[in-house]
C-alpha cells in the first residue's frame, strides 16, 4: 500500500462541507440513504405521537422530511451545518411544509432544545462525529429527548472483523457494473474493508490512492471511477473502531428499546442497524 502524509485537522473539519458539494444524491442508494423498512419502522412509532409535538431531523435527509409531511406533523425542526446541501435537498422532496432550520454544528444547536423533542430521526450521522465527540454529542442527545420519546438512529457499526480486500476484489469481478453495484463497491471498499485498519477512519483520498495503485482489472478500475459519483475525493468520516467500544459513549446516555437489522443482502449486512433509543 502507497504511504501518503497524514491529513491535517483543518481537513477533516470541512470534510463533510466537501462531500456535500460533491456528491450527486441522485446516484446514492440505501443503505447510504434510508430505506423503505427503515422508513416503515419510523412512521410507526411516529404514529403514536401527538402531530403538533416538535420532532427533529439530523441533517437535511429529504426521505424523513417527506415522512413527517405526510403525517402531517406541524413542529419540525432540522439541525444542518451547511445550507447549500439543505437546498440542494429541495430538489428531492416531494412535499413542501413547514420546517424551522437550525443552522450550525450540532453540539452547538442541540444545547438549546432539552427536552423538547418526541423523536428524533438519523440515519449514519456517527460517522460525522470525531470519536473523542460522541460522549457529548449522545449526552445533547438524550437531553433533548421528551419522556416516552425516541431517537431513531440507523448505525453503521462494526461488530466483526474487515472484509480483506482480496475477498472483496474476487467478489466483485463477478458482478455487473451498474448503479446498485456501484453503491455496494463503495459500501464495501471504503466503509467495510481492511483499509479501515489504517486509522480507523475513513479517508477517501487515501483509499483511492490505494486502489488505484492496487487495481489491474478493468472491472473494478469501472467500478472505483463510478465510485466517484458518490464518495469523492477529499472526504473524512470516522468509521472503524470495534463497535465493542464505539457501544461506550452511545449506550452510556441511551437505553435501546428496539433494534432491527440491516436486510440480509444489503451490503452493510450485520454491520448497520436501526436503534430505537430512548433517554437514560
Amino acid at each position: 500500500m502507497r504511504k501518503t502524509s497524514s491529513r491535517l485537522i483543518p481537513e477533516l473539519v470541512t470534510h463533510v462541507q466537501t462531500w456535500d458539494a460533491l456528491v450527486d444524491w441522485r446516484y446514492v442508494l440505501p443503505p447510504s440513504r434510508p430505506a423503505y423498512w427503515q422508513l416503515e419502522i419510523t412512521r410507526r412509532f411516529l404514529r403514536t405521537r401527538n402531530r403538533r409535538e416538535p420532532v427533529a431531523v439530523l441533517g437535511s435527509t429529504p426521505e424523513f422530511r417527506d415522512l413527517l409531511a405526510e403525517m402531517e406533523f406541524r413542529s419540525v425542526y432540522i439541525f444542518e451545518k451547511n445550507l447549500q446541501f439543505h437546498k440542494r435537498m429541495k430538489q428531492f422532496r416531494c412535499y413542501e411544509n413547514r420546517e424551522q432550520l437550525v443552522r450550525g454544528d450540532w453540539l452547538q444547536t442541540l444545547p438549546d432544545y432539552a427536552n423538547t423533542f418526541c423523536a428524533i430521526l438519523s440515519d449514519l450521522t456517527s460517522g460525522n462525529l470525531p470519536y473523542n465527540k460522541r460522549d457529548s454529542f449522545y449526552r445533547l442527545i438524550s437531553r433533548a429527548l421528551r419522556p416516552g420519546a425516541a431517537f431513531i438512529d440507523k448505525v453503521l457499526r462494526h461488530p466483526m472483523p474487515h472484509d480483506r480486500l482480496a475477498t472483496l476484489e474476487h467478489e466483485f469481478i463477478r458482478l455487473p457494473v451498474n448503479l446498485d453495484t456501484i453503491n455496494r463497491f463503495s459500501c464495501k471498499f471504503f466503509f467495510c474493508s481492511e483499509l479501515l485498519e489504517i486509522r480507523s477512519e475513513v479517508d477517501s483520498s487515501l483509499f483511492y490512492d490505494i486502489l488505484v495503485d492496487r487495481f489491474s482489472h478493468p472491472k473494478l478500475k469501472a467500478l472505483l471511477k463510478g465510485t466517484r459519483l458518490i464518495t469523492p475525493s477529499g472526504c473524512h468520516w470516522w468509521y472503524g473502531v470495534p463497535w465493542r467500544k464505539a457501544c461506550i459513549p452511545y449506550f452510556g446516555h441511551l437505553r435501546v428499546l428496539k433494534s432491527v437489522e440491516d436486510l440480509p443482502d444489503s451490503p452493510y449486512a450485520r454491520r448497520c442497524k436501526l436503534y430505537l433509543l430512548a433517554r437514560r
